[in-house]
């Protein structure tokens, strides 16, 4: 009776190890852009190779000041970045373009060389665990 026990609860804390890790988990996937809702504005999409919670910091130094942009939100998770903006003062491929210049891949636009040496480590390499960025297995 003991081992069955001893057995049950190494197989939950095995599971529940399992279910934290998010790299190409249904998690990760079901949340595939961050939402971004923000009124007289349109929002566009953006894959990047930003890979750390501090690179949030950086698109919080840099985007707030891209003519046009309302508001952004940086999904950790995927990669992803959500941009409300006025489709008046600027456009999606502007957008890209200063994603570009602050070092990260940005859709098609491939990242400013001189720039990405510059960031942080944690911001150029995928997270332990993952062979590839979440969302790219």
């Amino acid at each position: 009776m003991k081992k069955i026990v001893l057995i049950l609860v190494v197989a939950i804390f095995g599971f529940s190890a399992m279910a934290q890790h998010q790299c190409g988990s249904a998690a990760a996937k079901s949340s595939d852009a961050p939402i971004l809702e923000v009124k007289g504005a349109e929002t566009v999409i953006i894959q990047t190779n930003a890979y750390s919670a501090k690179s949030n910091e950086l698109f919080e130094k840099t985007l707030p000041f891209v003519k046009g942009v309302k508001d952004f939100k940086y999904n950790d998770k995927n990669y992803k970045v959500a941009v409300a903006y006025d489709p008046k003062k600027t456009t999606p491929d502007a957008i890209r373009n200063a994603i570009a210049k602050m070092g990260f891949n940005a859709d098609d636009v491939k990242a400013n060389e001189q720039a990405r040496e510059k960031l942080p480590a944690e911001c150029k390499t995928i997270p332990k665990g993952c062979s590839k960025p979440c969302g790219k297995h």
